[in-house]
C-alpha cells in the first residue's frame, strides 16, 4: 500500500512539475502557511505546532516576514460517580508568537526560490488538574506552567508547483531554552511550588514541509 501511495505521489509530482508556476516574491505578496505533520501520513496541520496559524508577507521584493501566532484553550470535566465528591476537571492554555525574516535569492529556475533568514519565538502553556479528595466537596489542584524561547537561523526553499501555491522546507540551526514549575493547592487554599525544571537545546533541525497558499 505504501509503495502504491509513493508511486501515485511521484506521478503527481511529475505532472505538477510540467505546469509549475513562479514563486511570488514581489512586495505586497502574501500567503497563508500550513505545515505537514510528518511524511508518513502527510497529514496537513496548523502552523508552528498545535493551535497555530501562519502567514507570510513580502515587505520588499525578495524580502518576507513569516509569522505565526499560537493560541488555544481546552477543558474537560470527569463526572464523579461517588455521592458528595466533586467532579474532576482539567484545563489547558497555550499561547505564543514566532517570526522569521526571509531573504529570497535568485533560483536556478522561476519555480524555485531559495532563501536564508533568522527567526525567534516564544511560547507559554499552563495545564491545571483539579480532583476531589473527600465527600464534602473539597478539592486539590496541580498546575504545570512552562515558558520557552528560541532563536535560530534558517536556510530553505519554496517550489511553485502551481500558480499561487508553493511547497517548501528548510534547515534550522539555533538554540532553545525552557523553564517551568509545578504549583499545588491544598484544601486550605495555600499554593506551594513543588517542582521546578529547566532545559536547553542547541543544534540543527529540519522543519516540516510547508504549504503556502498565496492570495
Amino acid at each position: 500500500m505504501k509503495l502504491f501511495t509513493f508511486a501515485v505521489l511521484a506521478v503527481m509530482l511529475v505532472a505538477m512539475t510540467a505546469q509549475a508556476g513562479e514563486v511570488p516574491t514581489s512586495r505586497g505578496d502574501k500567503a497563508m502557511v500550513f505545515m505537514f505533520n510528518g511524511l508518513d501520513d502527510l497529514s496537513l496541520g496548523s502552523y508552528g505546532g498545535q493551535y497555530g496559524v501562519g502567514m507570510r508577507y513580502y515587505i520588499n521584493d525578495g524580502t518576507a516576514i513569516r509569522g505565526g501566532v499560537q493560541f488555544g484553550m481546552s477543558s474537560e470535566t470527569y463526572e464523579s460517580d461517588v455521592t458528595g465528591y466533586a467532579d474532576d476537571e482539567e484545563s489547558y492554555t497555550v499561547y505564543g508568537l514566532n517570526a522569521v525574516y526571509e531573504k529570497h535569492m535568485e533560483g536556478p529556475c522561476s519555480s524555485v526560490s531559495p532563501y536564508w533568514g533568522i527567526g525567534a519565538g516564544f511560547a507559554m502553556d499552563s495545564d491545571e488538574y483539579v480532583w476531589a479528595i473527600n465527600g464534602e466537596g473539597d478539592t486539590n489542584s496541580e498546575t504545570d506552567k512552562t515558558t520557552g524561547f528560541a532563536g535560530f537561523g534558517v536556510l530553505g526553499f519554496e517550489w511553485g508547483f502551481s500558480n499561487c501555491m508553493t511547497l517548501g522546507g528548510e534547515y534550522q540551526a539555533g538554540f532553545s531554552m525552557w523553564s517551568g514549575e509545578t504549583e499545588s493547592e491544598g484544601v486550605v487554599g495555600r499554593t506551594e511550588t513543588t517542582d521546578k525544571y529547566s532545559g536547553s537545546f542547541m543544534g540543527f533541525s529540519t522543519a516540516s514541509v510547508y504549504l503556502s497558499v498565496y492570495f
